[in-house]
């Protein structure tokens, strides 16, 4: 783990003290951490083609399988 120092004027920490300021940059860092994973995973979906993937398509068709009659009965022919 790295440790980054960065410089606050003293009037903000001061003014909203020294703890909230740096739970305030800790939540920052964590948001950022999350955005990043999210970058990483966008980029492995393009990589994956699950509209073609044996194992999703039987997924689904167990899921509909488990779930229809609970669609089905509101239909009205």
């Amino acid at each position: 783990m790295k440790e980054i120092k960065i410089r606050i004027d003293d009037m903000l920490i001061d003014t909203f003290g020294y703890s909230l300021i740096e739970t305030k940059l800790q939540d920052f860092v964590s948001i950022l951490l999350v955005k990043f994973s999210a970058m990483e995973i966008l980029k492995d979906l393009e990589n994956i083609d699950i509209a073609n993937d044996p194992e999703w398509l039987n997924a689904r068709d167990l899921a509909w399988e488990q779930e229809k009659n609970k669609y089905l009965k509101s239909i009205t022919v």
